[in-house]
């Protein structure tokens, strides 16, 4: 009798020891033969696909586009469907302390990219979505900020914001116009220039002229007569 608790208690440590080995992960799924692990729960609550070492609340890691996509795939009946709220989707929340509602500049979520080495991440591009100003119940003004790393720097800078008006800044942050440029505006029309009409009205074309000759700058417009054609302003 002694000996066959022996065994038992034998076999319970040789069945436990893969478990307690890897005691931070508590679900694990391996691959058909066993021998890796493809998707793994830590006792953090940290899921991991493709890694048994997730490093954030949801970590995929592969070598093919499927491994490391996620998709959300939205299947519902079209009739009767606001399409405002159809398709896949993601949202990301933000609160301060006590559920507090955004305050001004406050980043209500981003989306960033780079690439991995031994020392960690290095992050060259990204999107941040902020609060312009401090959040109401009744009033939510946020901004969307696009962000890069330049040559010969780890560190990113933002480049173009979109404000809560709908105003675009490119080097400029706080845009008044619809547009708003802090720098030149280079106009390259290699294209052929389209005939002025009632939906050209408005555009500008810059040509550049043969060796002798001067270049122009035009705009579509139309008289009083209702006639559309390109005006010079150069």
């Amino acid at each position: 009798m002694k000996r066959k608790v022996m065994l038992a208690v034998a076999a319970s440590v040789v069945a436990l020891m893969p478990v307690m080995a890897q005691a931070a992960n508590k679900l694990i799924v391996k691959n058909a033969t066993g021998t890796t692990d493809m998707f793994v729960v830590t006792d953090g609550g940290l899921v991991g696909s493709g890694t048994n070492a997730p490093a954030a609340a949801f970590h995929a890691k592969g070598n093919t586009y499927v491994s490391t996509q996620i998709v959300a795939h939205w299947n519902g009946i079209n009739a009767g469907v606001d399409s405002r709220y159809a398709g896949g989707g993601f949202i990301g929340l933000y609160n301060g302390d006590n559920n507090a509602l955004p305050l001004a500049n406050n980043r209500l979520g981003y989306f960033l990219f780079g690439a991995a080495n031994g020392a960690g991440k290095l992050i060259g591009s990204g999107l941040n979505f902020a609060a312009e100003k401090t959040w109401t119940t009744t009033s939510i003004p946020s901004y969307i900020s696009f962000l890069t790393a330049p040559e010969n720097s780890v560190n990113m800078s933002e480049r173009v914001r979109i404000t809560s008006a709908g105003n675009v800044g490119i080097g400029s942050f706080a845009p008044t116009q619809r547009l708003e440029v802090a720098g030149g505006v280079k106009l390259n029309t290699t294209a052929v220039k389209p005939a002025c009409d009632a939906n050209v009205r408005g555009t500008i074309w810059f040509t550049r002229a043969n060796t002798g000759a001067a270049d122009t700058l035009e705009v579509c417009s139309k008289d009083a007569t209702e006639n559309y054609a390109w005006r010079a302003l150069y």
